[in-house]
């Protein structure tokens, strides 16, 4: 996740990442029950920015294992720092690149994409490299917004995506729709299926 893409700082974007009013549009306990998540799973957290959705996810994997990733360091740091204050023994944050990962093919049993796709120049690349990640039947839980603009700030319109689009993209990228549902009427969830 970059700042960039956000036209902030690092430290501003941070911030209102990790800001607890967040909490009252993006309930984090409600979208991993409407994931596949489970106690045992191993999780990808791609685009982990400072570990909004990482500490929910290791605490819902907590004999699993969360993997934190992202391409930026400063978000890196924040969430290295974040998920040491709560202890969580169950996270390894890893930088990685746009489409390459520290991970082998085939080793995680979802992955978790919290509003990557919509800053991706190449988003069926991404989708069909995270894919490669899944075990058979592993699946993946994407948010993002919808492709209007909206008054809670967000990425600039044109490079945000709706559900329909993404579907078509993900079954091109090899994955199988499973559901979407709405969050607050300015972001959505779809989660997938590696088939």
């Amino acid at each position: 996740m970059t700042s960039e893409s956000y036209g902030m700082s690092s430290q501003e974007l941070i911030q209102r990442l990790m800001n607890p009013d967040r909490a009252k549009g993006l309930d984090t306990f409600l979208i991993l029950t409407f994931s596949n998540i489970n106690i045992h799973s191993t999780v990808a957290d791609i685009g982990c920015g400072p570990g909004y959705f990482t500490v929910p996810l290791a605490k819902y994997a907590v004999t699993g294992k969360v993997f934190a990733l992202d391409i930026d360091d400063e978000m890196l740091d924040a969430c290295r720092t974040h998920v040491a204050e709560l202890r969580m023994g169950n996270v390894e944050v890893l930088k990685c690149s746009e489409f390459e990962f520290p991970l082998e093919n085939g080793s995680i049993d979802g992955a978790f994409m919290a509003f990557v796709i919509q800053q991706s120049p190449d988003k069926a690349r991404l989708l069909r490299a995270v894919r490669e990640l899944l075990v058979p039947k592993g699946w993946c839980t994407i948010l993002e917004w919808y492709k209007k603009d909206t008054e809670s700030g967000g990425p600039p319109a044109e490079r945000r995506i709706d559900p329909p689009d993404l579907q078509q993209m993900a079954e091109e990228a090899g994955f199988r729709h499973v559901s979407w549902r709405d969050l607050n009427g300015d972001q959505y969830m779809t989660v997938l299926r590696n088939v």
